[in-house]
């Protein structure tokens, strides 16, 4: 899905009141209302746009999200889940931080990559976790993908390896 900036769509500032987007809403509606363009799918698909940046944005919570987070901010609960889920299953090691500084769980809710990073990478294994056990036998390396609304529940999965069938249980 594209990214759709719903401040530009409504010619709006990112700090504009409640006043000012109702205000810019009524102007393009009555514009490019669907009645006064019946046959172009144009207008039809720009009225649309424009429903939905009002919803949006003249809903303090909904643009409080779509502020934070963007184009997920439909996502939000499930990012602040994820995030608040780190944190509760994170505990510092002994020896030092994680190679970056502040230690674990810097997310800040500005920059997604670093929320991905500590969560699947750049620290040692997931969500920052470094195993200490080492487990004996021979190590199999395979792909696995998963979809982001995948990673929210616990997912069960058989991979084929080298011919036999592999049974692994991937946690939330």
């Amino acid at each position: 899905m594209d990214y759709i900036d719903y401040y530009k769509i409504l010619g709006v500032a990112r700090n504009a009141d409640t006043k000012e987007i109702k205000k810019a809403y009524r102007r393009l509606a009555r514009k490019n209302h669907p009645d006064l363009h019946p046959n172009d799918e144009d207008a039809k698909k720009k009225f649309q746009q424009i429903n939905e940046a009002h919803t949006v944005l003249s809903d303090p919570e909904k643009r409080a999200k779509y502020d934070k987070y963007g184009k997920d901010w439909e996502h939000a609960e499930a990012f602040e889940e994820a995030a608040r889920q780190q944190r509760a299953y994170q505990r510092p090691r002994s020896g030092g931080g994680a190679g970056r500084s502040g230690g674990y769980g810097q997310f800040s809710g500005g920059d997604f990559s670093d929320f991905f990073n500590s969560m699947f990478g750049n620290q040692g294994g997931f969500g920052g976790f470094e195993r200490e056990t080492k487990y004996k036998g021979q190590d199999f390396h395979a792909t696995l993908s998963l979809n982001l609304t995948d990673v929210y529940k616990t997912q069960k999965q058989t991979l084929g390896l080298n011919g036999k069938n592999i049974r692994i249980t991937i946690p939330a």
